[in-house]
This record gives C-alpha cells, structure tokens and sequence, in this order.
C-alpha cells in the first residue's frame, strides 16, 4: 500500500486557498509603496506622514482579514475533508463487519472491542486491528481445494457452473490435468439419468477413451459454489456377499476361540487341582477358613472357564414356549463375584426365569423385606455376611410373613464335606451346589425344586 504524501495536502488542501490571498497582500503591500514613493517624492510635510501612517495602519488590517479569511476557509475545507473521511470509515467499518459475518461461527470469537473515544485515530486503530484478525481468520478456513484433493471419490468444485478444481481421481476418470479443466464447463461430459423416488442422484460421466460411466453423485451448492462427488452405483449384492464373508470369518474366529480356551481349560484346571491340594497340605487344619476362601476362588476361575466352554461347544437348552411352560418363577443370584452372578444370570434368563442379583448378604435380606422368591442361590463365603448367617435371617424373615411364602435355599460352595452339608441344613437351607458347576446344574435344581414351572418332561 503506498504511503500517504504530505505534498497532495499542501497542493490539494493548503494551496488553492493561499495564493490568491497571497496575491491579495502583494497587491495591498504594492500599493503601500507606491503611496509612500509618491509622498517621498512631492516633499510633503508633516501631513503626508499623518497620511502615511494611515496607510501602514490600513495595511497592517488589510493583512489581518486576508489571514482571517484564509483560517475561515482553511477550516471550511478541514470539516469538509473530516466528514468526506468520517463517511469513508463508516463504509469500511460496515464492510469489515459484513466480512466478518461470512465467517464461520467457530472464528468469530473474541473479535476487537471498539474503541471508547470516538476520535479519528482511534477509529483507525480499531479498524486496522479488526482488519488484522479478518486476515488472520480467514487463512484459518479450510481449503476446499485441498479438502477436494483428499478424498477418495471422484470430485470437482464448480464455480457458477464452471469447473475451478478437481482432485487426482477426477483427473484419472476424464483423462486430462487440472489445468486443462479449469474454467471449463462440465456438462458436456455429464449426461443426468432419470432420477427414481427416494434413490441417489445418478449421472453417466464420459471418460477420456470416449466411454459412460455410471455413477452416483452427492452434490453440496453453498454461496455460488457446488461441489459434486461421484461414486460407483450401490451393488446390493456385493454388500450381501460381504456380509455373508465376515459371518463366515466371525464364525471362524469363535470356532478358533473356543480350541483356544478348551486348550486352556485342559492345562489350567489340573493345574488349579495341584494348587488346591498343596494349599491344603501347606495350611492344614490352622488356617482352615483361609483354606476355605481359596478354595472358594478356585472353584469361581474353574467356573468360568467351564462356563465359557460350554457357552462355545455345547448349547444351553433353549426357553420353552410359551403354552408348555407353567408359573413364571422369581429367582434370586446372591454371590460377591461379578463375573458369576452374570453367568447364572444369562443362563436362567434364558429359561424365561425373573431373576435378581445381589453381591452380599445384606442386599439380599433387602430384597426379601420387598418380595419373596422361588428359589436362592446364595454363595457361603461373602465379605459381609456370609451365607449361612443370610440364610438363618432370612428364614427369620419368612417365619414373620404372614403369606407363608417359603423360598428354596440353594448353597454355592467349594467346600461339600459331610459337616458342611450339616451346618448348612441347620442354617435352614435345602439344597447346594458345589464349585465350580456346568450352567446345566444350575437348571436341573430349578427343576427339581420347581417342576411345577416346566410341564415337559426333563430330556435326558
């Protein structure tokens, strides 16, 4: 931007005002000296020197209201120049705003606060700043050239129904450069199908061995510019075929997971019987309750790994319909392991049985003051309250409903020693099922306490 010259005020502004003022007071001094020569000359007395110094005095105010005259018109034309320049910025201001709304809503953040006095250079500064932050932001937008070039797909930019860009695909499918496209317009090379209902847009697109193309086209118009993206046609059938070949491979995969824990399941169940035996012989009758607690988690690993071999080779029974099954039964899951309370919850939910979980003693004493149950299944060893003391209070419960409802009580333990069968029927409870057990035990108990819910006979 070139600089702005002092002499243009001086020629423009200064100048056309002064000389003729100037001239005025070359005329006015002239005069003078032509009186006084005139005087001089004639040999006046003191008269003519009275006379004289009028003159200089005349003069002295002729040189007055020419520099008055000369400021009066001078600030004339500044309030002139002032509003012609107010009026400019104004313009500017309003333009710089309007650009400013172009922009997206995420780069008009923290835009110049104006400033509080008014004055000419403050206006100016503020105007350049907002111009500053307007350039700044604009390079912040996304090229869509560039955004162009970077997809996939076959695509061109039009400008008022002119080509301006295409990307490397485009260039590939018409057979020339961009440079050789650029400017030109892509209807001849375009030939649009009758559109169906409710299906994508669909053009024949002419290469550059002379050959259509079928192809379905996305288009996006916004302020003048349309960008088209082209795409082979949707084969329903080929997507068919790949849905059928990643069924296939995700069956492969599960046939090839569940070697894999067969595999584990063979080496890590021995393994988990060593470690039991060894626990026993190294803590012996001292630390028989911690005995009692590994033996609890072993039994939880065995558990799961048999729960996941038969959820990968052999299928649960299925859930009757709905006119061979009797009575809806309500089951309650009480265990502090997560991953069995899951296992027994999707393998009876599979039966069509309501069933419930908790992780301790207290919550399922909870859960009995709500409703009653058909049947528990409740682990022996739980950090809060473990399952006999739940079973003796929950028997307390029972014995203060005034229904008579009675729940089954099935014990989940590791530990099936003749005393332990005995402490467990003095807590009140009717059944157990020791660790680890297949998710087909869990369904015969139901169906030996509850045969009433299943009117076919149990297959054998």
């Amino acid at each position: 931007m070139p600089a702005l010259r002092t002499d243009r005020i001086w020629s423009r502004l200064v100048w056309p005002l002064l000389w003729p003022l100037l001239l005025a007071q070359l005329a006015l001094v002239l005069l003078g000296l032509v009186v006084g020569l005139f005087l001089w000359l004639g040999g006046a007395g003191a008269t003519s020197w009275a006379a004289s110094g009028w003159l200089l005095l005349a003069l002295l105010l002729g040189t007055l209201f020419i520099t008055a005259a000369f400021l009066l018109q001078l600030r004339h034309r500044l309030s002139d120049c002032h509003a012609r320049i107010d009026s400019g910025l104004e313009q500017v201001e309003q333009q710089v705003c309007e650009l400013m709304a172009l922009l997206p809503p995420w780069l008009r953040e923290a835009e110049p606060a104006p400033s509080a006095e008014p004055t000419l250079e403050a206006r100016l500064g503020h105007l350049n700043a907002a111009l500053l932050v307007l350039h700044s932001r604009a390079q912040q937008q996304p090229s869509l050239p560039l955004l162009l070039g970077s997809a996939a797909r076959p695509g061109m930019l039009l400008l008022r129904g002119r080509i301006v860009a295409v990307n490397r695909a485009m260039e590939q499918l018409l057979g020339e450069s961009a440079e050789a496209l650029h400017g030109q317009d892509p209807m001849p090379r375009l030939h649009c199908l009758d559109a169906t209902e409710g299906q994508p847009e669909r053009m024949q697109v002419l290469d550059g061995q002379g050959a259509w193309h079928h192809c379905e086209v996305e288009r996006l118009a916004s302020r003048g510019y349309e960008l088209m993206l082209f795409a082979e046609p949707h084969d329903r059938s080929r997507e068919f075929d790949e849905l059928l070949t990643a069924r296939e491979r995700a069956r492969e995969e599960s046939r090839l997971k569940s070697r894999y824990l067969a595999l584990l399941q063979r080496e890590l169940v021995p393994l988990l019987h060593d470690l039991g035996q060894e626990l026993e012989s190294a803590l012996g009758r001292v630390e028989e309750q911690r005995l009692a607690a590994l033996r609890e988690r072993t039994a939880d690993v065995r558990l799961l790994l048999d729960s996941l071999v038969d959820e990968q080779s052999e299928p649960l029974p299925t859930e009757s319909p709905a006119e061979e099954r009797g009575p809806a039964l309500r089951v309650l899951i009480v265990d502090d392991g997560p991953v069995n309370r899951m296992l027994a919850t999707q393998v009876l939910e599979r039966q069509g049985v309501a069933v419930d979980s908790v992780a301790g003693g207290h919550e399922a004493l909870e859960r009995r003051r709500r409703h009653a149950y058909d049947l528990v299944f409740m682990d022996i060893f739980m950090p809060d309250m473990d399952g006999v003391e739940t079973a003796r209070h929950w028997r307390e419960l029972e014995s203060l409903d005034p229904t008579g409802e009675r729940s089954v009580l099935v014990a989940l333990t590791a530990n099936a020693s003749e005393s332990d069968r005995r402490r467990f029927q003095e807590a009140g409870m009717d059944d157990y099922l020791a660790k680890p057990y297949r998710p087909s035990a869990l369904i015969a108990m139901l169906r030996h306490w509850r045969p009433h819910a299943f009117k076919e006979p149990l297959s054998t």
